[in-house]
């Protein structure tokens, strides 16, 4: 598709305009992440996600590398796509564990806009998933998905809101025809100090299936700086929708070189 060749052609430039940016950092960390849900069925689809993950940032782009490893247990006919959620492909009565390597997602961001008086920050991104998973075990849908992303900051002292929407290219398996989607956020983040900051987060992600309802989740979390090099982050979120996990938890550690 013509997106596809954009993508990459961003991807690309992404990566060569960012070696010549001083200031870079590079961040490496494991998020372990688990998270029940119906999506659909009357039996549960239960999803542990292992991710590591690696991060280039220079002074306007960022470029981030995502590995993940899925353990996924329930139905016979779901099927994680990107963003680690989960779809029903079939109407199945089977059950099913799976586990194996996830689909690796190449993503990039471009600070466009930055106004420090105001308080204001505008980004730009694009998002490639590479189906690296298993489609035959669930873990994929075997196809590449692309996505381009909004995003907008305005701090407020202590708080800073955000807001954001996005546009995603979905690949189709054969014999499943998936819509392309789009999705939105809502959030905000108050730093409580230097080290700690805690915040909260509400989605919507428009379905693959013009049929079913859509996808929301409102997240809280909270990040620590353990030094001037490592960091943690915890995570809780519940679902909205019956397409929705039930609820989920999770955590990072990270290290920036």
């Amino acid at each position: 598709m013509y997106f596809g060749l954009i993508s990459r052609i961003g991807m690309l430039f992404i990566a060569l305009t960012s070696l010549l940016f001083a200031n870079d950092k590079i961040r490496i960390g494991t998020t372990v992440d688990y998270s029940e849900g119906h999506y659909g069925a009357p039996t549960v689809t239960n999803m542990m996600t292992t991710n590591v993950q690696a991060k280039y940032i220079g002074d306007t782009i960022s470029i981030r590398l995502d590995l993940p490893y899925l353990i996924i247990s329930g139905p016979s006919n779901a099927t994680v796509s990107s963003d680690a959620t989960v779809t029903l492909t079939s109407v199945g009565t089977q059950y099913r564990e799976s586990e194996g390597i996830g689909d690796a997602v190449l993503s990039g961001i471009y600070n466009a806009y930055t106004n420090s008086e105001l308080g204001l920050a505008v980004d730009v991104g694009v998002k490639l998933k590479v189906p690296t998973a298993s489609h035959r075990d669930g873990l994929g849908t075997g196809e590449l998905d692309e996505s381009t992303q909004f995003y907008a900051y305005k701090n407020l002292d202590n708080v800073t809101l955000m807001l954001g929407a996005g546009y995603k290219w979905v690949g189709n398996p054969k014999n499943i025809h998936y819509r392309n989607t789009i999705n939105g956020f809502t959030g905000l983040i108050y730093q409580i100090s230097n080290q700690t900051s805690v915040g909260t987060m509400f989605d919507i992600k428009q379905s693959v299936y013009s049929n079913l309802s859509d996808q929301m989740e409102i997240t809280l979390y909270g990040t620590h700086k353990l030094s001037t090099s490592w960091h943690v982050q915890i995570h809780t979120y519940k679902g909205l929708t019956d397409m929705s996990p039930i609820f989920g938890l999770g955590g990072m550690i990270g290290y920036q070189f």
